[in-house]
């Protein structure tokens, strides 16, 4: 991956109550040595909405719910904007 792409790889040691953050986009592998549980959340923010078209990056089924999520990102802007409209923000 380094000669094809130009990415380094890191390991990190996560103990116990530890939380990791994996920017999106970032690639990533996981190796567990001993029994874990993980807790995955896809996250589409507003800056990167646009690249949820191109969806060949992105595994089957996660278009669907990044798509859901920038419904209701765009249902939540909509009913801000309205509400300030309204004068009740």
């Amino acid at each position: 991956l380094r000669e094809e792409c130009g990415v380094s790889g890191c390991t990190l040691l996560q103990f116990l109550g530890d939380a990791v953050l994996v920017p999106a986009g970032a690639p990533h592998q996981v190796r567990s040595l001993t029994g874990t549980i993980s807790v995955e959340q896809r996250f589409l923010s507003p800056e990167n909405a646009a690249r949820l078209w191109d969806l060949s990056t992105h595994p089957p089924g996660a278009a669907r719910q990044l798509r859901a999520q920038l419904d209701g990102m765009i249902f939540s802007a909509v009913r801000e904007a309205v509400g300030v409209l309204r004068g009740h923000q």
